[in-house]
């Protein structure tokens, strides 16, 4: 029985082995609680483990099972180890498939983006939809600010929230963010609100998260100022439109605000209605 956890490095060293014993029983598992679980309910303790202690070179055990050749895709598509990963995260992945799947291409690497095969074509497919749905969140999934965190709330099928968590931080190094994928709160430059660099927390917990920064009252008066001058040379709203489309409005709070700028324009007022001996 050889038993193998549900990441890149965990299906890579599960194939190698299923290369050299095609007759080896097959057993998944996401952690060490996962795996303890499941040998308690079916009564199996003699396993062999994989992927559950240190990590390997990954990229070794690539030109182990696959050799040095160039695998034939299209420059969108990722190396063997971004294609698995991107696998594992759809909601329709079943890990013990792909590793089958994987040791039947018996070192063709091509076979695992040319669809040639049912199956194949599958999981290639799997692959394609979950790069298309993170490239989407990146698009149009706006943050908003609670007590201090850019917090979001990711609706898709896939298991993508840790994915968009690093982008996320990545594009906001000074702020602390919080992603909310279920019942799960991804948390980004933890570091600020006291907890690791890169962590998650029960979703319930993310919104007792607080973080107060020096430009918090700054943007707030530019918004108060932003909004306070009738400066019609730029609202362009149609180019406003094309850029916030009415369908993409309802994706977060600030895109809802932004679109109602945008509509109804600003206050018809400048500063000069403040200056001594103005009309109000």
């Amino acid at each position: 029985m050889l038993a193998f956890r549900e990441n890149v490095e965990g299906v890579l060293l599960a194939c190698a082995e299923l290369m050299q014993n095609k007759d080896c029983e097959l057993v998944s598992a996401k952690d060490r609680d996962a795996l303890k679980k499941k040998m308690d309910f079916t009564g199996i303790s003699d396993v062999k483990q994989l992927g559950f202690r240190a990590t390997v070179d990954t990229s070794k055990l690539v030109r182990h099972i696959f050799g040095s050749q160039r695998p034939r895709m299209f420059q969108r598509d990722p190396d063997v180890e971004g294609y698995i990963s991107l696998v594992l995260r759809h909601h329709s992945c079943r890990p013990i498939e792909l590793v089958h799947f994987m040791a039947s291409c018996e070192g063709n690497v091509g076979l695992l983006y040319s669809g040639k095969t049912r199956i194949g074509k599958k999981y290639y497919n799997y692959m394609r939809d979950v790069s298309r749905s993170y490239h989407r969140l990146c698009m149009f999934a706006r943050p908003y600010s609670v007590n201090g965190v850019l917090s979001v709330k990711v609706d898709s099928p896939h298991h993508i929230g840790d994915m968009f968590c690093r982008w996320l931080a990545r594009k906001n190094p000074d702020l602390p963010v919080a992603v909310i994928e279920r019942d799960v709160a991804w948390i980004g430059n933890g570091r600020y609100v006291g907890l690791e660099h890169y962590t998650n927390v029960p979703a319930s917990l993310a919104g007792s998260l607080k973080f107060t920064s020096a430009t918090d009252e700054i943007d707030d008066l530019w918004d108060m100022y932003y909004d306070s001058q009738a400066i019609h040379k730029r609202r362009n709203k149609i180019h406003a439109k094309q850029l916030q489309p009415k369908a993409s409005a309802s994706m977060s709070k600030m895109s809802e605000r932004d679109r109602y700028k945008v509509e109804r324009g600003i206050a018809n007022c400048t500063l000069d209605n403040f200056a001594p001996g103005s009309e109000v």
